[in-house]
């Protein structure tokens, strides 16, 4: 290798590192330790929930997850969360695959939130479900 060639390779090399951290970084899922109830959690409910959970549709279950205060006060069912126990929050466990009661939320036919969605939700509830 002659004097020319080294200021390529390390300029190559340092292009490849670049690379290859803006690629970890574009693919690094979200921090999970501080999750946003309006910035993360609230979204996320307005897309994929409050169609049908809202008091002007009066869904059966008489939970409206239009807003923070509606989403805690719950429905006809019980309390929908219940903050730092995700595992013990009904709104958790009518997302899983085999819910206590009745059919999996959202309907499966409708469209419905990403994995990573649903962790954001079930990391806000474990980290105490503030309104943040």
């Amino acid at each position: 290798m002659n004097k020319r060639s080294i200021p390529a390779v390390l300029t190559a090399i340092i292009a490849l590192c670049t690379a290859q951290a803006v690629a970890q970084q574009a693919v690094k899922p979200k921090d999970k330790s501080g999750v946003s109830y309006a910035k993360d959690v609230a979204p996320v409910l307005e897309k994929f929930c409050a169609g049908c959970h809202n008091a002007d549709e009066e869904h059966p279950s008489q939970l409206y997850l239009e807003s923070y205060e509606s989403l805690m006060k719950g429905g006809k069912h019980g309390v929908s969360i219940k903050p730092g126990s995700s595992k013990e929050s009904l709104l958790m466990q009518k997302m899983s695959k085999e819910p206590p009661f009745g059919k999996v939320m959202p309907p499966p036919k409708k469209k419905t939130p990403t994995p990573e969605q649903v962790e954001l939700i079930k990391a806000w509830i474990d980290q105490g479900a503030k309104k943040n």
